[in-house]
């Protein structure tokens, strides 16, 4: 693979890996702050975490208190 196509590859993969994260935030906003603390307490998926944390920390929750809830136990 030549040095451009490594260049270009890796902007194209950096700018999925934001839409991703992008979309997780579009799906979020319309939700709680109640359901957001629940599903980020469940979930794995790395690209979740990172937007439901950006639509957090934009209503006003601190990072020190997401990586808090996020660390929880789960409820049942």
């Amino acid at each position: 693979m030549s040095f451009w196509q490594k260049l270009f590859s890796a902007h194209q993969q950096q700018n999925e890996h934001k839409n991703q994260i992008s979309c997780v935030e579009n799906d979020c906003s319309c939700k709680s702050n109640e359901q957001l603390i629940e599903a980020l307490t469940q979930t794995t998926d790395e690209k979740v975490i990172i937007g439901i944390k950006k639509v957090l920390i934009s209503r006003g929750y601190s990072r020190k208190e997401l990586n808090e809830l996020q660390h929880l136990p789960l409820r049942q």
